[in-house]
């Protein structure tokens, strides 16, 4: 599969077809079939995208209902948008409509306090794109702040931070009752505080994967991984 990342024609990044039987050039037209390797990583699980290694157990995700909403708004996004302009965008119009998340002229003097402790870390181009306060007693000083080039983790004076080209795989499961996913950490990096709002969650995640490869198309694949029983 590797051999087919890039297509040997024009260098485009290849994309699995809509029906899963071939890897396809969105710049130039090309198809390939899919060879043994290809078609092991991909088996049945539904993302239209090259980008995964499968190790999870989807069948399982998809029928535990603490997890489904979450997994299938991470399928349908990264399914039916193709650039993470137009996630952002879908985000902004339909699913930041909470009073615990801010972004960029919504609610945003509520992130006041946090954008200010996360600046030193920024880059000049960076942006943030939303942030979730999950402050019980105290807010705006806890949560996850999701920008165009890393996630960071906030809790009171510690953060923490990864970089989405650098997130080595996605841990998809529940716990206490909430699906959860986390990025990188068997225990952190936990994007789960969006608490109710599954769909914001598997659309967050999946926005994630979508950076980390618009900004490095030859990253290694991230792991998708689970871990329900």
């Amino acid at each position: 599969m590797e051999q087919l990342n890039k297509c040997p024609n024009c260098n485009g990044k290849l994309e699995l077809s809509s029906n899963r039987t071939r890897l396809v050039c969105p710049y130039c037209g090309s198809e390939f079939k899919l060879d043994e390797t290809t078609k092991q990583e991909i088996g049945d699980n539904p993302v239209n995208k090259d980008w995964f290694i499968y190790e999870w157990d989807f069948d399982k995700l998809n029928a535990t209902p603490k997890c489904s909403d979450a997994v299938q708004a991470f399928i349908r996004t990264l399914n039916d948008y193709d650039s993470s302009e137009k996630v952002i965008s879908y985000m902004r119009d339909y699913l930041m409509n909470f009073d615990e998340i801010s972004a960029p002229g919504i609610r945003e003097d509520k992130m006041r306090g946090i954008a200010g402790r996360i600046a030193v870390s920024m880059s000049p181009d960076e942006k943030i794109i939303c942030y979730n306060d999950d402050g019980i007693f105290v807010h705006g000083k806890t949560g996850v702040v999701v920008t165009t080039r890393r996630t960071f983790f906030v809790e009171k004076k510690n953060i923490k931070e990864i970089m989405h080209t650098a997130v080595p795989y996605m841990l998809f499961g529940y716990s206490i009752g909430l699906p959860e996913i986390k990025l990188g950490e068997p225990y952190a990096n936990n994007i789960s505080t969006f608490t109710s709002h599954f769909d914001l969650m598997g659309t967050v995640a999946a926005l994630i994967c979508m950076l980390a490869f618009e900004q490095r198309p030859d990253r290694p694949k991230i792991r998708l991984t689970s871990n329900v029983k």
